[in-house]
């Protein structure tokens, strides 16, 4: 037993979390039956597996009105369940039990998701509502005129008005060592009745049919007609108990009616043999319906591999170009417009104040330079300008990238019911939670460069005097920029011009200068400033380190999204695979002992 319930604990942990989330033909009836399987698990064969010895449970179930409720308590010898033909469809089903049965009911070891209700006393009648809620109680009464061994429950029926006391009668049946089915002679041919009594066939429950209600002078006729059916249906082992039409005694059924099922009953109850063959009976034939039942599951999973793929593919779609695109937005100079641009406008204008301070600023290259030397006077510095909108940028891009995904999957049959089930999982993560590490990361690692060639300058010439932050300033604007990439190109076309002068900050960086005075917004001239100051080589480096950096960061924070993304999905590689352990786990029930 120990080796065969730890694998129906495994069959039902692949059970609970196979996949069925796709919107895929027939999905709806596979998704039932799973829960109709779980139910089964939890309700009746772990916790029989877990307490073989524990009382049997019979549950008397049954049509409308074929009497169940005046069976049960003619059956009990008390009124312990409200009888009539309109029945109360708010209250709870009711479990009758021997006194000294009380722990094996009281705890949640069957029908766990029921909480118990302990009163000896039959709840009110109730007004029929096809909207009432699903009953969540259990109501438990102690009797000591029913045998020890043996509880009965008294279960909604099984074709209520009520849709969710339907699925509380089939639950109960299930959860059932012995089913004792109660139909009449007027009903007994009903297609609702057959095709439960056909499911606890196939699943080998032990069954005991009643047909109530008989008219005395059909009573032979009927019983052998209903027999031959119980036979052609598979069910030929069945107890088959008829109960005549006849007056009721005090709302009770006369004695004699109903006492070949209360001695056979009592039997069972009394005898371990017994008890132990009926229960032995129904919790094999419930074990050997688990790998048919996993195969319907199984082969439900595996029809929903091809819309994980289209679905996957939609990421692809999206996010591979978005990719590309957000990182040439990043590199190609498109930054460099806005309020970045407008901010070094600005930074570029104030360097006129080296004039006012005695200096001589006349070009282009030497406003850039008298800037340098000055503490930056806006708001913020031009670093904070040019991160935000680095932030701005990306952000946009993964947001823009997401919300397209989204947009195709509503529109998508599998799809919409993948954003039904985890839509919660998608939402687009806002711009501060996204991006205030990596920019902050990537800030503070150009910084830092910036700072130590700025040291290593100060080492060679200990009279620069410069602003720190300016520097930094100027090369987070270089490496945004679209001329980014003009290394040494004044230096390289004066130097193959003849009468040029050498390559100095004033020769042909001012001459560059002056034939880009005129382009709004261009970097050339604050790039030989700094090149000037910290080497050509070295300001390369760093640009093309900072650039390199920051589109790595980039790509991460898109791809982790799209990584978010894809964790709402099924792998369909990784589906074929649990479905094969779904199926593993269903043989493993029947092989182990």
């Amino acid at each position: 037993m120990p080796k065969r319930l730890a694998a129906v604990e495994r069959l039902r942990t692949q059970v609970a979390t196979l996949p069925l989330i796709l919107d895929v033909e027939g999905v709806a009836a596979v998704r039932h039956e799973r829960e109709d399987l779980l139910s089964q698990l939890d309700d009746y064969i772990l916790p029989r597996l877990q307490r073989p010895d524990a009382p049997a449970l019979a549950v008397i179930g049954g049509s409308t009105g074929a009497g169940k409720s005046t069976l049960t308590n003619s059956i009990v010898g008390r009124e312990v369940s409200r009888s009539g033909v309109l029945r109360p469809t708010t209250r709870s089903p009711v479990l009758v039990h021997h006194p000294a049965d009380s722990g094996a009911f009281l705890s949640q070891r069957i029908l766990p998701r029921l909480t118990r209700v302990t009163s000896e006393a039959p709840e009110p009648i109730q007004p029929i509502d096809p909207n009432a809620p699903r009953i969540t109680g259990l109501r438990l009464v102690p009797y000591d005129g029913l045998a020890p061994g043996l509880a009965i429950i008294d279960a909604p029926d099984i074709d209520s008005l009520v849709e969710t006391n339907r699925d509380l009668a089939v639950q109960l049946l299930q959860a059932a060592d012995l089913w004792v089915f109660v139909t009449t002679a007027a009903r007994y041919a009903d297609a609702t009745p057959w095709q439960m009594l056909s499911q606890a066939a196939e699943r080998g429950a032990a069954i005991a049919v009643v047909l109530d209600r008989v008219p005395p002078e059909a009573l032979q006729e009927l019983r052998i007609h209903l027999a031959t059916k119980l036979r052609d249906n598979g069910l030929g082992g069945a107890a088959l108990f008829t109960v005549p039409e006849t007056p009721l005694e005090n709302g009770f059924l006369p004695e004699k009616t109903v006492r070949p099922l209360r001695e056979w009953l009592s039997r069972i109850a009394g005898n371990q043999r017994s008890r132990s063959v009926v229960v032995e009976r129904t919790l094999a034939g419930a074990l050997r319906s688990l790998p048919a039942r996993a195969r319907i599951l199984a082969k439900a999973a595996a029809a929903q591999a091809d819309g994980w793929s289209q679905l996957w593919e939609e990421i692809d779609a999206v996010f591979i170009p978005a990719r590309f695109s957000m990182l040439d937005e990043l590199s190609d100079g498109s930054l460099m417009s806005g309020q970045v641009l407008s901010h070094w406008q600005e930074f570029i204008a104030r360097g006129d104040l080296a004039s006012r301070l005695g200096g001589v600023a006349s070009t282009r290259v030497q406003r850039i330079g008298a800037a340098l030397t000055q503490p930056e006077q806006s708001e913020q510095p031009l670093t904070t300008t040019v991160c935000e909108a680095v932030s701005a940028s990306v952000h946009h891009s993964v947001r823009a990238a997401m919300e397209q995904v989204i947009a195709t999957w509503r529109k998508h049959p599998y799809g919409a019911a993948l954003l039904t089930a985890r839509g919660h999982q998608v939402t687009p993560a806002d711009r501060e939670s996204l991006l205030a590490k990596p920019v902050a990361d990537w800030r503070q690692k150009v910084a830092q460069q910036v700072t130590e060639a700025l040291s290593k300058a100060r080492e060679e010439h200990p009279e620069l005097s410069v602003d720190q932050q300016t520097v930094v300033d100027v090369m987070f604007v270089l490496t945004v920029a679209a001329d980014h990439n003009v290394t040494g190109t004044a230096r390289n076309r004066a130097a193959r011009t003849p009468g040029k002068p050498g390559p100095t900050a004033g020769g042909n960086a001012e001459a560059t200068a002056g034939e880009e005075e005129t382009t709004p917004g261009s970097t050339v001239g604050a790039r030989l400033a700094v090149e000037e100051l910290l080497g050509e080589d070295t300001v390369r480096s760093i640009i093309e380190a900072a650039r390199e950096d920051l589109l790595f960061r980039a790509g991460i924070v898109i791809d982790d999204e799209r990584l978010r993304l894809e964790r709402v999905l099924e792998n369909p590689e990784d589906l074929g695979l649990r479905v094969g352990a779904l199926l593993d786990a269903a043989s493993a029930v029947n092989i182990a002992e």
